[in-house]
């Protein structure tokens, strides 16, 4: 028997929920998008799966909430049209190209050409009313806040080394500033260390605040106050939420998870810390679908893309295996509708505190 392509794990509150009815996109009350970047090309077909098949089959309203490339995807699933928005998405992070020692400059202008591109032209006409979506980026604090790049790579490399002391200190330096749908909240029963603020997601402020969520430092130029939002600079939403550590729990029903890997971080400064890991409490009401380490074994180079293929690779061998691996994806969206047609998610999910603490 080959090894299963994919995995599923679910939090306490949700193994229950699997046990009783399944998984069903009536169950779906909230998605999340993780930060990651090219990670992205893992799960291209899964979202477009789950845009096709799971999205019209929700009448209820569902959150969409995401950091960074997940602030990305849960527009494109917001779309009226989410299939084409993907499609578009895939297509403009696909095929970028810059030049050698490319700056901030260039490759800022490129992300926001292309994100424009995912939008099109009238992305707050396009929005799903029952679709709510919450874009989450970081407002910057002192030093991190510098439009210098070599003064940012300063600030950020002691907030890596503060942050391995000790997560609890990053408030210090970051603010979490959430874009939400007009008239609604996201679902976290209640907000961590960070200070938070909420901001109405308008036609204005669309496209800085998935700009800002992107914004990685040093590498892209960060949103200098998005209109409606607190005045500051805002850049990468995974510096405060990159994997989400927040009781994100709904009223009633689950929050589904399409992820990367079995992996879950707190946030972007926990990447290299293999101790610090997310709550199982705070995925409780979480099913989180993934493709398994054999699946990852087999991909070229044994690996999911990175941000750092564009460092490793020229670009024609970088869009061969980006391509490769989005080709080969289209297995966990199989394995997913597999499942859908079994509808053994009990049997198969494991719980969440082997991959939570």
């Amino acid at each position: 028997m080959s090894a299963p392509v994919l995995k599923v794990y679910a939090g306490e509150q949700a193994l229950t929920h699997l046990r009783q009815q399944g998984l069903q996109p009536k169950g779906v009350r909230a998605i999340l998008g993780a930060s990651g970047g090219p990670k992205w090309f893992v799960l291209t077909h899964l979202d477009r799966y789950l845009a096709r098949e799971w999205l019209p089959a929700i009448q209820h309203p569902v959150h969409l909430m995401g950091s960074s490339i997940g602030a990305w995807r849960m527009a494109a699933y917001a779309n009226l049209n989410p299939v084409a928005a993907i499609d578009r998405l895939e297509e403009g992070y696909l095929n970028q190209r810059y030049s050698d020692n490319a700056d901030a400059d260039e490759i800022t202008a490129k992300v926001n050409e292309f994100v424009d591109h995912a939008l099109g032209d009238a992305p707050m006409n396009d929005l799903h009313p029952l679709r709510h979506l919450h874009l989450v980026t970081a407002r910057c604090k002192g030093m991190t806040a510098s439009h210098s790049s070599r003064r940012q790579a300063l600030a950020f490399g002691s907030v890596a080394l503060i942050n391995a002391a000790s997560r609890g200190l990053l408030p210090r330096h970051f603010d979490r500033v959430v874009f939400s749908s007009e008239g609604s909240r996201a679902p976290v029963q209640a907000w961590d260390q960070f200070p938070t603020h909420e901001v109405t997601l308008t036609a204005n402020n669309l496209r800085p605040a998935l700009q800002a969520s992107g914004a990685i430092p040093v590498i892209i130029h960060g949103v200098d106050t998005p209109p409606g939002a607190p005045a500051g600079i805002y850049r990468d939403g995974g510096m405060t939420d990159y994997h989400f550590d927040l009781p994100i729990k709904p009223a009633e029903g689950l929050v589904l998870y399409p992820h990367f890997s079995n992996v879950l971080k707190p946030g972007w400064f926990d990447k290299p810390l293999p101790w610090r890991k997310v709550l199982a409490s705070n995925y409780s009401h979480t099913v989180v679908v993934c493709p398994s380490d054999a699946f990852i074994e087999r991909l070229p180079q044994g690996k999911i893309p990175d941000r750092k293929d564009f460092e490793r690779l020229d670009d024609s061998t970088r869009l061969r295996y980006w391509q490769t691996v989005i080709d080969e994806n289209e297995r966990l969206a199989e394995a997913f509708d597999q499942l859908c047609q079994r509808g053994n998610w009990a049997e198969v999910a494991r719980p969440i505190s082997e991959i939570a603490r």
